[in-house]
């Protein structure tokens, strides 16, 4: 059975690691967006807060740090940016992926560039977490 798509109206979120934000700076790693199957969490499934606490509860325990914010980007600004970027375009897919203990999950399939992470980085709107430790 083919994965179920997120349709371009809706939001997705993206933790982020402390190590891969350098807040002095403002400088953010490309390793946020990188790779393929990128895990995202859908919006229209649950809220903000929510999705904290399960990003806290699943990923604070990673190599990578704490996380310290997260990234909300628009599917279909995602999608426009996936098929605009110049030096390969991509069709980037937002598919949904729910877990037990996250029924907002949702997956990037697609392997995004360095180049490319840093461009969706750079249009993401970025949420401090509303209950720091």
């Amino acid at each position: 059975m083919a994965p179920l798509l997120c349709p371009p109206e809706e939001n997705v979120l993206r933790a982020i690691h402390s190590a891969h934000w350098d807040r002095n700076e403002d400088r953010k790693s490309s390793a946020i967006f990188k790779g393929p199957n990128i895990s995202v969490s859908r919006l229209s499934v649950l809220q903000l807060e929510e999705l904290f606490a399960i990003f806290h509860r699943k990923l604070d325990e990673s190599p990578n740090g704490r996380i310290v914010a997260a990234g909300e980007i628009n599917v279909g600004s995602l999608q426009r940016i996936g098929r605009d970027y110049p030096p390969r375009p991509i069709e980037i897919t937002v598919e949904e992926d729910p877990e037990n203990d996250n029924p907002a999950h949702a997956v990037i399939p697609q392997k995004v560039s360095q180049g490319l992470a840093k461009v969706i980085i750079a249009n993401l709107a970025i949420h401090d977490d509303p209950h720091p430790a």
